[in-house]
């Protein structure tokens, strides 16, 4: 049961990182510790169903059946509170998270057992791909205005398919870690729509049918590149953990945010949110 529960919660983590455009999904599952559990999970099921092998689909379930249960929760719970959050105390949001991505550092570093020519090699080119996404600073693309009732006036099965190949999209992105799948979303022009449909969805379920187009093509795209992963994984990994550090090392740099001008009470806030992270990410560690 104890097992269930950390699954669980974080479960909620990652989807909770999904939900924020430019945090990484997938950082945070490597984070805390169940990038590599999730990804040989998500890739190992078609094939144990399709063979018929029900005690590994059964180990796949105990691990995916949380954790995806966990995201998908705590995005309908937290998304208008995220958004609340990074509406209005911007800074020290982004801190927390930040401090997140430090907090864990000890723990990630234990992914390599061994350091040579190779792993340096990877980590310089992981860290070089993000410091890119940072230098061209990509968190703040144009986004689709057109939102709530008037979108969904206008929903039609060509903009399902749109949304189907979103969601492949952002899947491939949520699991690859330091790439955000909701800042992909955020380019695509259909972040804010997403975010409409989710956070009203009780208020009227018809807002479900743009939702499981977009929930078919994050499937298919969650279960294509993890089988990618695994296996670049079975066959280096050590090439793609030193890859992995080189982009988690980077990628709190876009998250960091300008500090200079705070006022005194703000700048208190934003120390005690970082230490906040930092916290959570050893707790995480230890669940």
């Amino acid at each position: 049961m104890r097992a269930y529960l950390s699954y669980f919660i974080k479960g909620m983590a990652i989807g909770i990182a999904n939900a924020i455009p430019g945090v990484s999904g997938g950082t945070i599952a490597f984070v805390l510790g169940i990038y590599e559990k999730l990804t040989y999970s998500i890739s190992s099921l078609p094939m144990s169903l399709i063979k018929l092998r029900w005690k590994d689909v059964a180990e796949s379930l105990k691990i995916l059946i949380p954790v995806f249960l966990g995201a998908i929760i705590s995005i309908f719970l937290f998304l208008n509170i995220i958004s609340f959050l990074f509406a209005n105390y911007p800074i020290p949001t982004k801190i927390f998270f930040v401090g997140l991505v430090l907090g864990s550092f000890p723990f990630v570093t234990k992914t390599v057992e061994k350091y040579d020519l190779k792993i340096f090699l990877s980590f310089f080119l992981g860290a070089f791909i993000m410091a890119i996404f940072v230098y061209f600073d990509i968190n703040e693309p144009e986004i689709n205005k057109t939102i709530g009732e008037s979108t969904y006036s206008d929903f039609s099965v060509v903009y399902g398919i749109k949304l189907f190949f979103c969601g492949i999209a952002a899947a491939i992105a949520m699991v690859i870690p330091g790439i955000s799948g909701s800042l992909l979303l955020l380019i695509l022009g259909e972040y804010e729509n997403i975010s409409y449909f989710v956070s009203n969805i009780t208020s009227n379920f018809n807002y479900i049918y743009p939702l499981i187009f977009l929930g078919v093509g994050i499937v298919i795209g969650i279960f294509a590149i993890s089988k990618l992963i695994t296996i670049l994984i079975q066959k280096y990994r050590g090439i793609v953990f030193g890859f992995v550090l080189g982009i988690l090392i980077v990628s709190f740099l876009s998250l960091w945010p300008n500090i200079t001008f705070l006022s005194v009470p703000m700048l208190a806030a934003t120390v005690l949110s970082m230490c906040l992270g930092f916290l959570v990410a050893i707790v995480m560690e230890k669940i």
